[in-house]
């Protein structure tokens, strides 16, 4: 079997223990497909702007970043991204994800834009308030940018509204109706070539926690999906051009109501393994493989 060399590309300054155990299961899982790679920041691997790269290039670059210009600089010197540059960055800015599926016909949960806070401004509540009369309360608010719930957020009126964009700040976030039937749950599909490999139901430990990110204390099971599921979930991460995806799904009113919620273009993956037996690294390496021989 012929071997392929690449790029594990991580973040240069958030590197905790669990991202460790992460890449080590990435590399694990490149070796039994044939593909190695050696692991850099983005610090370590800077690229030139204009300039073609005269280093040999690897066959491939799994990013494993959320450095958007980092990865477009690489494909410009020629370098084979999974995900793209353009896939993750739709992926990472919850307005530009909630516009492509919108797009592309596929439900979201009705979403306002908030308007744009320059540096040094203040935000008026009274966006929140206006969203409000036409998604009604609780709202959620959510930073466009953000991980592990930890930038999401429920208000109950204008005051908790205010609390929350004041903590938020020129950070660009949206407005969303909150789903009363999938509060504290959510769907967890995994996608990877076009394809749902798993899946895994969240849920918050908390009657109190409408978030049910593991990371929050949530707990997860493995599911079978429906077609439905199944079909939304491969639509979604087609929708944004990721070869690999993380994508949630909220419950509606029946088991014909399903809502995208977000899309994650670098999912931790070891609450799946735990949950589902299923180690995504391995179709995510094998994807990889079959791409690069395709483009020999």
């Amino acid at each position: 079997m012929d071997i392929y060399n690449g790029w594990l590309i991580v973040n240069s300054y958030y590197n905790p223990a669990k991202f460790n155990a992460l890449y080590r299961t990435l590399q694990e899982s490149a070796e039994k497909a044939g593909l190695h790679f050696s692991k850099w920041t983005s610090a370590q691997r800077p690229t030139i702007i204009g300039s073609k790269a005269r280093e040999p290039k690897p066959s491939f670059v799994l990013f494993w970043d959320k450095d958007v210009l980092l990865a477009k600089a690489m494909e410009l010197s020629g370098l084979r991204l999974f995900n793209s540059a353009a896939a993750i960055q739709l992926a990472d800015d919850k307005a530009e994800t909630a516009l492509k599926l919108a797009a592309a016909g596929l439900p979201i949960p009705d979403t306002i834009p908030a308007p744009i806070c320059f540096p040094g401004c203040k935000r008026d509540p009274a966006s929140a308030e206006q969203a409000a009369r036409i998604l009604g309360w609780p709202l959620v608010i959510k930073e466009n940018k953000g991980s592990f719930g930890q930038q999401v957020y429920l208000a109950n009126n204008v005051k908790e509204a205010e609390r929350i964009l004041t903590h938020i700040g020129e950070h660009d976030c949206i407005f969303q109706r909150f789903i009363r039937e999938s509060a504290g749950k959510d769907l967890r599909v995994t996608v990877v070539g076009g394809k749902a490999i798993c899946a895994m139901e969240r849920q918050s430990v908390s009657k109190d926690q409408f978030r049910s990110n593991m990371e929050l204390g949530g707990t997860a099971t493995a599911r079978a999906l429906t077609p439905l599921e199944e079909k939304l979930a491969v639509d979604a991460a087609a929708a944004l051009g990721l070869d690999f995806a993380g994508v949630d799904l909220l419950y509606g009113k029946d088991e014909n109501e399903r809502y995208i919620c977000e899309v994650n273009s670098n999912p931790q993956l070891q609450s799946t393994i735990d949950a589902c037996g299923i180690n995504p690294a391995t179709s995510i390496m094998w994807h990889i493989r079959s791409q690069i021989k395709d483009a020999e």
